[in-house]
């Protein structure tokens, strides 16, 4: 998966989670018989009949339907149901969520996913100025359908450092995704630093008999082919090297 495969990933997920029910309650009813007696004009006002004349002609405003709402409010409800896709891909979104350490990009990342299907939410504190006690923070409020600009203020950061959290989020996902089968991704399990072959040609600087300091700018591996046919360049003796030309130069030039 790719940066973008990952980015709308989450975003069907926090589209996933606006279906999912939120609050523990009884079974809902599906069918009960209930004794109950329709009167003349109920019964008449049921549906459209489209006759304007006659004892059954109908009392409905022009373009009213009894049945509009019911309708609406069916296709509606099968709208919100989710299938089991839906749910994988909210249950594979939160397991991603996982490998990401850092709790401020988490965040980032999910409050960004819910802006983009508007169920983004932020509480912001409602701030009065009283001549006796100065500011004051009255009390919270939640604001539904903001932005994520919005969201990263109530957060007290710059929109600029959530977006870079959302995407550091997604860095460590699509590397964790790309270099699953890497042959340093061991570590990833262990949790301690690698060990082995795997970064032995990187010279040791933190041992207790290393090098306190390094004259040169960079340092060749030694048992390379390039560093046998190649010299080290110090750029100390190179600007004395044309000091001296240049001094040299000076005292000629004098003498002439």
């Amino acid at each position: 998966m790719n940066r973008e495969q990952i980015a709308n990933l989450f975003i069907k997920a926090a589209f996933v989670d606006t279906k999912l029910p939120i609050d523990a309650r009884p079974k809902r009813l599906k069918g009960a018989s209930l004794p109950f007696f329709h009167t003349e004009a109920d019964v008449n006002g049921r549906r459209v009949t489209g006759i304007s004349r006659g004892k059954e002609r109908e009392h409905l405003l022009p373009g009213d339907d009894p049945l509009e709402e019911w309708r609406t409010s069916f296709i509606q409800g099968l709208e919100d149901r989710i299938s089991r896709n839906d749910v994988r891909i909210w249950e594979v979104a939160n397991d991603l969520m996982t490998l990401v350490a850092a709790e401020g990009n988490r965040r980032a990342l999910w409050a960004w996913a819910k802006s983009k299907v508007g169920t983004l939410e932020a509480e912001r504190h409602v701030v009065r100025q009283s001549k006796k006690f100065g500011q004051m923070k009255v009390y919270k409020k939640t604001d539904k359908d903001v932005s994520f600009a919005a969201w990263c203020r109530s957060e007290g950061i710059h929109e600029m450092t959530g977006s870079r959290r959302k995407n550091r989020a997604i860095d460590v996902l699509e590397q964790y995704l790309v270099r699953g089968s890497s042959s340093n991704n061991i570590s990833g399990c262990f949790g301690v630093l690698p060990v082995g072959p795997v970064f032995e040609h990187i010279s040791d600087n933190i041992a207790a008999d290393a090098p306190s300091k390094k004259d040169k700018n960079f340092e060749r591996d030694a048992d390379t082919v390039f560093a046998k046919e190649s010299k080290v360049f110090d750029w100390r003796e190179y600007r004395n090297e044309r000091r001296r030309l240049m001094n040299a130069k000076r005292r000629e030039t004098a003498a002439s």
